[in-house]
């Protein structure tokens, strides 16, 4: 046994021919079962004397069993059927005539477009009508024990022939559903990809963006009255800026195809400290607490990271004359929660000035280790009503084998 997959040999040039001409073929085989059908109804043989069946109308039943071969491919027990009666007349009033050649077809084609069943319960009807009038009217004609050896010749080749012509349809079309199969992985791993992409340009462009736009403008307000806090901001500006093409060369990396790519932008926890100082450079007024020991795990630390920076990053954007901003950081043993909150004023719902993709992106990255994300306003527990500012929840389930 080996582990190629062995494939049926193609048809060749003869087969192809009456496999396009289907119809063609059963007309021929058709005439053919007539002919025999004919020579065989008659009373002396092939010298045609005393042929007087033409006369007393038995003629027409020959006929009628050759033409249902014409329907043998689509339409086979009714075929069979028709055949069977047929040759039941002929048996009866014709001393024993079969309409050997149409009955064979007939079996068979059942045994090859139905299925095993079906063509054993058409052999058995053939050979027990045959058998069954024969005792009754005590017709000669063609001995009962060899219309059960081509019947079952018959039945047997169609059964051979039918079983492997459905295997191989079954063969093409599993082909044809791993191929579906295929295509529809490949565009949800397009899909999968161009949402990471963008949940990636996001993190990287936004953010960085919201933060040189924010110390711009601190730079530009104090460039009188305090340059040299104002060169700060600026060095900040040019820091935060070559961070970001930094990441995006690396993010950018992954889409080439003709040099190894470059690891995607994977900040760590270490990075976390960095982050908030910039953040705090352009005003807001960041506060942090953490409980516990990191986790290990690189891509939980990303979304923790990615967590903290959008959550900052929507702070610098709506946060109305924030007093703190507060993160929370609870590595459990087994669950690590996020928690960002400010105290700004509420003033109802802000326009969003971003592409809506933040949220979306911790919600997907919280999604792939089984945790969850809210977001919201937040909640006064004695009236049930916003007190100000706005909260960002995220839970992270630890992966079992996380080394703690």
């Amino acid at each position: 046994m080996t582990d190629e997959l062995l494939l049926p040999r193609p048809p060749g040039l003869i087969r192809r021919f009456w496999l396009r001409h289907a119809l063609l073929a059963d007309i021929l085989l058709a005439a053919f079962a007539l002919l025999t059908g004919y020579l065989e109804s008659i009373d002396v043989g092939l010298g045609l004397v005393g042929a007087d069946w033409w006369v007393h109308g038995l003629v027409a039943f020959p006929v009628i069993g050759a033409a249902a071969l014409i329907l043998r491919r689509r339409r086979p027990l009714l075929t069979a059927g028709v055949v069977i009666v047929c040759s039941g007349v002929l048996t009866a009033f014709h001393d024993g005539s079969t309409l050997a050649v149409a009955l064979i077809v007939a079996i068979y084609s059942v045994a090859v477009y139905r299925g095993t069943l079906q063509a054993w319960i058409a052999a058995a009807a053939a050979f027990g009508s045959y058998l069954g009038l024969v005792f009754v009217t005590s017709a000669g004609g063609v001995r009962p024990s060899l219309i059960l050896v081509m019947v079952l010749l018959a039945l047997l080749i169609g059964i051979d022939i039918g079983n492997r012509r459905r295997y191989l349809e079954a063969l093409v079309e599993r082909a044809a559903q791993l191929a579906r199969e295929r295509d529809a992985e490949g565009r949800l791993a397009t899909a999968a990809e161009r949402s990471r992409i963008a949940r990636e340009m996001h993190d990287v462009v936004a953010h960085s963006l919201s933060v040189m736009v924010r110390l711009s403008d601190g730079a530009d307000a104090v460039a009188d009255t305090d340059p040299e806090r104002s060169r700060e901001a600026v060095r900040q500006i040019g820091q935060v800026g070559r961070d970001s093409l930094r990441d995006m060369r690396r993010l950018l990396g992954v889409l080439r195809e003709d040099d190894a790519p470059e690891t995607a932008p994977q900040p760590t926890l270490a990075e976390l400290d960095q982050l908030i100082e910039t953040y705090r450079a352009t005003g807001v007024p960041v506060a942090v607490q953490q409980k516990g020991t990191p986790p290990s795990d690189p891509t939980l630390q990303v979304a923790v990271f990615r967590a903290v920076q959008e959550s900052l990053t929507n702070a610098l954007r709506y946060a109305s004359q924030p007093s703190r901003v507060l993160v929370q950081l609870d590595y459990g043993a087994t669950l690590t929660t996020v928690d960002v909150t400010d105290d700004g004023l509420y003033l109802g719902p802000s326009a969003s000035v971003g592409s809506g993709r933040g949220l979306v992106g911790l919600r997907e990255r919280a999604a792939v280790h089984g945790g969850s994300v809210e977001a919201g306003p937040r909640i006064d527990p004695e009236t049930g009503g916003a007190r100000g500012g706005w909260r960002v929840h995220m839970t992270l389930p630890h992966p079992p084998e996380d080394p703690r």
